[in-house]
């Protein structure tokens, strides 16, 4: 069964200042299950469906609302879609990727009919904005769109091949370790909290190394899955927290800049909802006409990466 695209919406609250970066922050209290919300009015009215349509959730994201339950559940509840299924995705960097394979399995296995796909990240609240931590601070953006799914219909795009992975052996390397429930005997203790444990840490130079080596690697695989030649793909959207890091992955599979898009290169880095809003500007911008091949590919936190393809009507 071909699994295809019927919309795609997506939501970036007003730039502000973030040192010396301009980057999409939320203005007020509010999680990523809004800003999904709000990208769901644009994909809803292009596949013409309402709330009603859904039957199955799934949403990618590493800032969930609260601890528990899922920003899936907070989503369904804002949507009114009644009782049907809601599944949060943990794939950090990769993780819209990830929701994507498990939305086309359960639509392929005839589990889902019409599942909406979500990817969105409220980052600026857990940010350290010390002179310490602004390197890292401007790293990141808010924001988040919305596939709506559905295994009927040609839709705007039908999704081919879907590829991820994980190694766990490098966790440490791009994390966030506090609050956790391996901490005894509670999940933070104040000596953690002084030290900023409860903010991202990176290790600049090993992230940067693996997705200079993964993302072409990925690229490859999907191309190779998809039974495509890397020719034939008309433009490849790249997701890494290091905008340069896309750009060198790109250089590394002579991919030219008109065949490139680098997704946190101007709202910086949303993590799982990187993808569908670059996608999603991209094409609005008529750099995805009738007819194209769109490789989506991403590497970061967990480590963990994943890629797809899909051609637009």
């Amino acid at each position: 069964m071909a699994v295809s695209i019927l919309g795609i919406g997506h939501e970036l609250p007003p730039a502000s200042e973030v040192g010396a970066t301009r980057r999409p922050r939320v203005a007020e209290a509010c999680g990523p299950s809004r800003l999904a919300l709000a990208a769901c009015d644009r994909a809803f009215a292009e596949a013409e469906w309402t709330a009603a349509s859904v039957d199955m959730i799934v949403f990618a994201t590493m800032t969930p609302d609260v601890t528990f339950p899922g920003a899936g559940c907070f989503l369904q509840d804002a949507l009114a879609a009644d009782t049907v299924g809601a599944l949060d995705i943990r794939g950090q960097c990769a993780g819209f990727l990830m929701g994507l394979a498990a939305a086309v399995d359960l639509i392929e296995a005839g589990k889902s009919r019409r599942a909406l796909l979500a990817g969105a990240e409220v980052h600026s609240s857990a940010l350290d904005y010390s002179e310490q931590g602004l390197e890292v601070a401007e790293l990141y953006g808010d924001g988040g769109g919305v596939f709506a799914l559905a295994g009927e219909g040609k839709g705007i795009a039908e999704v081919g091949a879907v590829v991820s992975g994980a190694d766990g052996t490098h966790y440490d390397r791009f994390w966030c370790e506090f609050p956790s429930s391996r901490r005894y005997p509670t999940r933070m203790m104040l000596e953690d909290y002084q030290a900023g444990k409860h903010f991202i840490r990176i290790d600049r130079d090993h992230v940067a190394e693996f997705g200079r080596a993964k993302l072409p690697e990925v690229i490859d695989q999907v191309v190779q899955v998809g039974g495509v030649a890397l020719a034939d793909v008309d433009l490849f959207v790249l997701s890494h927290i290091f905008p340069e890091v896309a750009e060198d992955a790109a250089r590394a599979r002579s991919l030219a800049s008109d065949r490139l898009v680098v997704a946190s290169a101007e709202h910086g880095h949303l993590t799982a909802g990187s993808l569908p809003v670059a996608l999603d500007l991209a094409r609005r911008d008529g750099r995805i006409g009738s007819g194209a091949k769109v490789c989506l590919a991403s590497c970061g936190a967990g480590y963990a990466w994943g890629a797809a393809l899909l051609e637009f009507s």
